[in-house]
């Protein structure tokens, strides 16, 4: 009986982690000639104006790790200087909800009922350029800017109850290519949790495939 007792238990955090792991949205976005454009509710968009695509693949990693391909095509005549967004929220929240930098790691984190969550990416290694948080009614506004017109995110490092993180990784697309990046979202107990597991994930040669 306390073996099924303790199973049980352990199948309802399970249940619950994965149940705040799909609640914790992720929404991409690009910046591109002072001009921000989201992804929503879809794994693609064409921004026709700038002859550009946006697509987010998941792939399969391990239970604790949502873990996503991001590709970026540019089908324009002329190589395009780009920023892509990637914003996580909580579609279900609480006061009780904290999102924040921790500035001693370079990371973002989220902090709901009891669990922890890490957002990051990369693109050809290299981590994020600018990151923030932001209150939840203003992140799909021009209030996440300190400056729309040359892609610089207003820097705020914390922002309790329904709030929002946000990073911008920059490329450059040459005409006619397509460049990929990741971001994943790892869920966990700790801090310390968290960082250990992505440090595996980042060894992990079928997230990272082509590095070393």
């Amino acid at each position: 009986m306390m073996k099924e007792l303790i199973e049980s238990q352990k199948s309802k955090q399970n249940t619950n982690r994965h149940g705040l792991m799909e609640q914790l949205q992720i929404v991409l976005g690009i910046w591109v000639n002072g001009k921000c454009y989201f992804l929503h509710n879809s794994a693609e968009k064409v921004i026709y104006e700038e002859g550009l695509i946006l697509r987010i693949k998941p792939e399969p990693i391990h239970s604790k790790i949502r873990f996503f391909s991001v590709y970026i095509s540019n089908h324009s005549n002329i190589k395009k200087d780009i920023k892509v967004i990637v914003m996580h929220h909580f579609s279900n929240v609480n006061t009780d909800s904290l999102t924040f930098i921790s500035p001693a790691e370079g990371k973002i984190f989220h902090v709901h009922d009891h669990k922890v969550f890490l957002v990051n990416g990369n693109f050809n290694g290299a981590g994020l350029s600018e990151y923030t948080t932001i209150p939840l009614w203003s992140a799909y506004t021009d209030q996440i800017w300190s400056s729309l017109e040359n892609g610089a995110l207003r820097y705020q490092p914390m922002a309790k109850g329904p709030a929002a993180s946000i990073y911008t990784v920059k490329m450059s697309l040459g005409s006619r290519e397509t460049q990929k990046m990741n971001a994943w979202t790892i869920s966990g107990s700790s801090k310390k949790e968290l960082i250990l597991i992505e440090q595996a994930l980042l060894k992990n040669p079928l997230a990272f495939p082509n590095e070393k």
